[in-house]
């Protein structure tokens, strides 16, 4: 699923770069994005408020990929719950901004600068007499 999506995402990227069927390929890049990222980082499903207290969600929570240098191993790392969190939040945030900036670009077009400046998201259709 991740791959295919990604896929989408580069062919999507590529019309978009270039400027053909933005509108079109931007709303749907949005709608694209904002399901990935909800998939990838549902931060709100992470924590919850018990007894006055905000517990966090350890087992089901991923904790960051990272690199270590080669005197330290992995057991050796202790994560804080809230600093992942916080992490998962910033990322859904992160991604949840393109999308914004995607569906702005589906609203106003891509400028004069595109292969198709004339595009139009829906056709406008007159009502006959």
């Amino acid at each position: 699923v991740d791959s295919l999506v990604i896929v989408a995402i580069v062919i999507g990227s590529v019309l978009l770069f270039f400027g053909l069927k933005s509108r079109a390929v931007a709303l749907l890049l949005a709608f694209v994005n904002l399901g990935f990222v909800t998939y990838l980082h549902p931060f709100f499903r992470y924590i919850w408020l018990e007894g006055g207290d905000w517990k966090y969600d350890e087992v089901s929570m991923p904790s960051p990929h990272v690199a270590l240098s080669n005197d330290i191993s992995q057991a050796d790392l202790v994560y804080d719950p809230a600093q992942i969190y916080d992490l998962h939040r910033y990322y859904f945030f992160l991604g949840l901004s393109t999308s914004g900036a995607l569906l702005l670009l589906s609203q106003y077009g891509p400028g004069e600068i595109a292969v198709q400046k004339t595009e139009v998201l829906l056709p406008v259709i007159r009502a006959r007499d």
